[in-house]
């Protein structure tokens, strides 16, 4: 994998801005745009064939492992799900209720990937991973060759054929996200409900405090039954709040499937390793008891956080801040320990792959780095290419 520098695009802002990446501009801690223009991650056609495999291969033995637990019945503690909750997974699971991607990150050095995580529930960075840079991939000056590990808009659209199908024979979908939640989520939203769109379903845009309930059913502002809802809103806040138990009673189809919780959290982690020890592609992990792992390094990660937060480093027992990792009060709950990975160098910049699954399916890559080791809110997002 190589990192190479390019010529920026005329009025490559107006293209990002079109597509509705409006956002590519947000500043990170450097003060420069999210997006970067001008440079690009090389890959080899052997390079992605190997993320494609590993990628097919994660995603199975999650499946596998949610299989496992719905099918005993054997929820890990560690979870902390109430009946109900679990009530509500084993519905949504039994009925088939369909998914629709997420996102591994991996820590990848040009040989070897090992997951840091999966992002099975709200991922984003989508917009900008499937027609962002596949525009730049196609205008940019001087690229070796244009072509890129990216199917994401056509999957997305396929599998928006089979989502829409689980819902109704005519599905009606809504898109909703936090009424305050900031440009890039409603960004992604946006993208997302296009591409249903195109698929053929109709759909509308909800904030979701705006989301109210009829005493059956949960409703639009127009009384209108919501049938089927995209949420770009975590499944933990929503068994927690007022949705808590109108979700059990509802009829409504959930986009993400209520059992994408035993995937979305980090408890997924120690779980994965302990059931496939050794694996090339997982990282030591395992849950934190109230002692800190005494040798090695280690990093200390809440089992519900986003972006990087609330993230130390263990070293010989010792616990390290890392810069780039934020403390948020919300998520100080539980933890796990995960083995340090090292990631790779370039430029000064530590880049992280998220490797994207569209329904069952490995659909294509995007590259965010940080000159910090932990991949934050304010991470940059970096354009890729592949070669023979």
């Amino acid at each position: 994998m190589l990192r190479k520098e390019f010529q920026h695009r005329p009025a490559w802002q107006e293209r990002c801005a079109e597509v509705g990446f409006d956002f590519y501009n947000i500043p990170s801690h450097d003060g420069s745009p999210y997006w970067r223009e001008g440079v690009g991650y090389e890959l080899t056609s052997t390079q992605v064939d190997y993320l494609d495999d590993s990628t097919t291969e994660l995603h199975a033995m999650c499946m596998d492992l949610v299989r496992e637990i719905v099918g005993s019945g054997n929820y890990p503690v560690e979870y902390g799900l109430s009946e109900e909750v679990k009530t509500v997974i084993e519905r949504s699971w039994r009925r088939g209720d369909k998914h629709l991607y997420g996102r591994f990150d991996l820590a990848f050095d040009g040989h070897t990937a090992k997951m840091l995580e999966y992002n099975a529930d709200t991922p984003t960075g989508l917009l900008e991973a499937s027609v962002a840079q596949w525009n730049w991939v196609e205008e940019v000056e001087g690229i070796p060759n244009r072509d890129q590990f990216n199917s994401i808009h056509e999957k997305l659209i396929g599998r928006w054929g089979v989502v829409g199908a689980s819902v109704a024979v005519m599905p009606r979908i809504h898109f909703a996200a936090m009424h305050d939640a900031g440009r890039e989520d409603w960004g992604n939203l946006e993208y997302l409900m296009d591409t249903a769109v195109q698929a053929g379903i109709d759909a509308s845009l909800l904030s979701i405090e705006d989301v109210g309930w009829d005493g059956v059913h949960f409703v639009d502002l127009n009384n209108r039954p919501i049938v089927g809802m995209f949420k770009l809103y975590p499944w933990e806040w929503m068994v927690a709040d007022g949705f808590g138990r109108k979700v059990m009673d509802a009829a409504t189809i959930w986009i993400e499937p209520s059992w994408k919780m035993l995937l979305s959290n980090k408890v997924l982690l120690p779980l994965l390793w302990n059931k496939h020890k050794g694996h090339a592609l997982l990282v030591p992990a395992q849950f934190d008891t109230g002692q800190k792992p005494c040798s090695g390094k280690w990093v200390h990660k809440p089992m519900l956080a986003r972006e990087g937060a609330n993230i130390t480093m263990i070293d010989g027992g010792v616990s390290h801040a890392l810069t780039g990792s934020d403390f948020n009060p919300a998520y100080d709950q539980k933890y796990v320990f995960q083995e340090w990975v090292d990631l790779p160098r370039f430029d000064r910049n530590y880049p992280v792959v998220g490797s994207w699954v569209i329904g069952d399916e490995s659909a294509g890559i995007g590259i965010r780095e940080d000159c910090n080791q932990v991949t934050g809110n304010d991470s940059h997002f970096v354009p890729h290419y592949t070669v023979e």
